[in-house]
């Protein structure tokens, strides 16, 4: 059953789960209007109780989701290993694969152009100073306000892609080298946002995904570099906001990110 302090936030509609990995599950409904004041003060309480707060799904269709999946991808052994992965090296990958697929069909030329594009050395010269931290958009929880909030046992909201994956199942294609992400590829990404700028997993939709972010890159530096790690991971921003320098000005010094991929 619920736990005691979980019960005591007041959360309706209290369910519970452990998939076949051993992990387990709670999710609540959330009154209208009010995701994010639940899910603030769910991730506030999150050190004492150990259960990490994602909007967005119930137990019934993060199960679902999860049975997608391999059982040597996910749960608690899997989470050993992508512990073990190292983030930057692993975007070092993910980004030397996107190019190699956007590329693919290029001539020379755009093809050069298109490196120029997801190179931090240059994105940093294509946009001006750093704008100030703003609210972000709220690409999904805006427009659909999340009526369910899910709770992982988890140490780390970036742990919650490998202990349940397919909350983040995104239409990602790479090249000959690297083709396809796996669970892990995810727990690094959101790692290593974690790590350099406080970073927390919000809303998992999916094809959607919203990160809130404490502490967003303030150097050009900085900015450029997290815009191409985010145009890597999420090559749908094109559609969204254009090019990793578009990102650069119009997402990555705010305090929320959205992704999604069509």
């Amino acid at each position: 059953m619920p736990e005691p302090e979980i019960d005591a936030l007041g959360l309706a509609g209290m369910r519970e789960a452990v998939l076949p990995s051993g992990v387990r599950l709670l999710s609540g409904k959330i009154p209208p209007g009010q995701h994010d004041a639940v899910w603030r003060r769910l991730l506030d309480h999150h050190p004492a109780t150990g259960w990490y707060p994602v909007l967005g799904q119930d137990v019934e269709s993060a199960a679902v989701r999860a049975a997608q999946f391999p059982a040597d991808v996910q749960g608690p052994e899997a989470l050993v290993a992508a512990r073990a992965a190292d983030p930057v090296e692993r975007m070092r990958i993910l980004h030397q694969s996107a190019l190699e697929e956007t590329t693919e069909e290029c001539d020379e030329e755009e093809a050069s152009e298109w490196y120029a594009a997801y190179d931090p050395a240059t994105v940093v010269a294509r946009f001006d100073a750093v704008s100030p931290p703003a609210r972000g958009v709220h690409r999904e929880t805006d427009g659909h306000p999340p009526t369910q909030v899910l709770l992982v046992e988890a140490a780390q909201g970036y742990e919650v892609p490998v202990l349940v994956p397919g909350l983040i199942h995104p239409n990602w294609y790479g090249g000959p080298s690297y083709p396809s992400l796996i669970p892990e590829d995810h727990l690094a990404v959101l790692r290593l946002w974690h790590e350099r700028h406080g970073a927390e997993l919000y809303y998992a939709g999916g094809t959607s995904l919203e990160l809130s972010v404490a502490r967003p890159p303030t150097t050009k530096a900085e900015v450029a570099r997290c815009a191409v790690e985010q145009s890597v991971y999420c090559h749908d921003l094109l559609g969204i906001f254009g090019k990793p320098a578009d990102v650069a000005v119009k997402q990555v010094s705010n305090h929320h990110w959205s992704f999604w991929w069509d």
